[in-house]
């Protein structure tokens, strides 16, 4: 968080579209009523408040594009819907959690969430079509969005325990590096389903995620800067000029 927007170059990514939207086992559009619990990202810098309401104390302003989810609310004050949120950190701020108001599609829902408790260690750029998460060894990795278990597998010069989701729309994750599996192929999951452990197996220098998504084969950019803090469960956010709601 800053006070000031933005340092993320999110929209300047090489990808041409960025997954994101409502609800995280089928999509049904933007418009959807905020719920406690719902994975969530800002369009736009975002106050975060130490109540709900315009006269609380800002304690941080999240960028655009911060993740985070619902964990409180909703609230009416000053013309507004006001959300608790736990939202992810940058490079310079740790996670934050406090107010913000929903305004007109400020607080947006989020099709997938992120996989782990961590910190960003290497970012999804070209020559590295995944986004790192690193975190201890052991640290409950979850499932970024419902589906069914396509792939359990390991590769010893790759990506060690990795496994591969199937969700609607031809969209697939990945979670490499695992230390431990704990679903098979054809299992139905749902959104934060604990699926695996983190660890540093195959070709890896450290227990972390390597986290990707696909559409039709076809990898979507995965948002997150270097040092970012991850909250487990804070949406992704989408580029509306991209593919639109899912």
């Amino acid at each position: 968080m800053k006070d000031e927007i933005s340092r993320r170059s999110f929209l300047k990514a090489s990808s041409a579209s960025i997954v994101g939207g409502v609800g995280l086992t089928a999509a049904s559009g933007s418009a959807a009523a905020h719920y406690v619990g719902l994975p969530v990202y800002t369009t736009t810098g975002l106050s975060v408040r130490n109540g709900p309401g315009t006269g609380y104390g800002r304690k941080a302003v999240a960028e655009q594009y911060t993740g985070g989810y619902i964990i409180d609310g909703p609230t009416n004050a000053d013309g507004y819907t006001w959300w608790k949120v736990q939202y992810n950190g940058d490079g310079n701020n740790g996670r934050v959690t406090g107010w913000s108001a929903e305004g007109d599609n400020w607080l947006a829902h989020a099709d997938f969430g992120y996989p782990c408790v961590g910190q960003v260690t290497q970012e999804h750029k070209s020559g590295h079509l995944a986004l790192d998460i690193a975190n201890d060894t052991g640290t409950n990795v979850y499932a970024a969005r419902g589906g069914t278990v396509a792939v359990t597998d390991y590769e010893s010069g790759g990506c060690g325990y990795y496994i591969k989701i199937d969700h609607a729309n031809g969209y697939r994750t990945m979670y490499c590096h695992l230390s431990d599996i704990l679903v098979s192929e054809g299992q139905s999951v749902n959104f934060g389903d604990h699926i695996g452990e983190m660890g540093s197996t195959g070709n890896s220098t450290g227990p972390h995620v390597h986290f990707t998504v696909e559409q039709n084969g076809a990898h979507q950019y995965v948002p997150g800067d270097l040092y970012d803090e991850i909250d487990n469960h804070a949406g992704l956010a989408k580029n509306y000029s991209g593919i639109g709601s899912l």
